[in-house]
């Protein structure tokens, strides 16, 4: 059975995608399901977040989007989660992820380096950078489920239209299998989280029923290069 990937992408940083990418694979690794958590952004956020070092010369996941492209399995790296592992990345990624623009059905190279892993995992978790661009479009393409953080603040849903626009043109109109997750919410701020709701109202049916907080603890994890399930409660 082939495993199911789920891409965690927005149209902006500051959402909680990364901590929402690896809290989910943290997750699913401690119910016992096999997962691999692959870094799109450049920045890095979830290989520094894990605690993962790349040293010099060693591959990360720029190398698989390189000619010749070198196979995902090459870079795959353990974790301190004994069912997740993690593809790890670098800043190059940015300089090759601009070349792909010039590659002919550039959105469908990244499902094409996810196939031969498809017997591994149980979940494929994509963390993709905070824009809507050519890595933003392969995990799309390549997921089965589009997971979304949004904030509750001003605009949010200028930004998911966006979003949703890009989905729409590589998964087609009808795909259904996304869903709106609501991050640090801070429930002081009634009036402005009443407001966000309404805007987003068109779109409530795809809402997730849990939400998150402003948490200190997710704050904890990302300095501490752990996960949320090792912050005491």
């Amino acid at each position: 059975m082939p495993p199911c990937t789920i891409a965690i992408a927005t149209h902006k940083g500051g959402t909680g995608k990364t901590v929402t990418a690896m809290g989910l694979s943290a997750a699913l690794a401690r119910a016992g399901q096999r997962c691999l958590l692959i870094d799109l952004d450049p920045q890095g956020h979830s290989t520094l977040g894990l605690g993962v070092e790349i040293a010099a010369g060693e591959p990360a996941l720029h190398a698989c989007f390189s000619e010749p492209p070198l196979p995902l399995s090459r870079v795959v790296r353990s974790t301190h989660l004994p069912a997740c592992d993690l593809a790890p990345a670098t800043l190059r990624l940015a300089r090759v992820a601009q070349a792909l623009y010039m590659r002919p059905k550039r959105e469908e190279v990244l499902r094409r380096l996810i196939a031969p892993l498809a017997t591994q995992y149980a979940y494929i978790v994509l963390d993709c950078p905070p824009a809507l661009g050519v890595l933003t479009e392969a995990a799309i393409t390549a997921a089965d489920l589009l997971l979304i953080p949004c904030q509750l603040e001003a605009r949010a849903a200028d930004g998911l239209v966006d979003l949703l626009d890009v989905m729409g043109l590589l998964k087609g109109e009808d795909f259904a299998q996304w869903r709106l997750l609501l991050t640090k919410i801070d429930r002081r701020k009634s009036t402005t989280n009443q407001a966000v709701l309404a805007a987003l109202a068109p779109w409530q049916a795809h809402l997730c029923a849990t939400t998150i907080p402003q948490s200190e603890p997710l704050n904890q994890a990302q300095i501490e290069r752990t996960d949320i399930f090792q912050q005491p409660a």
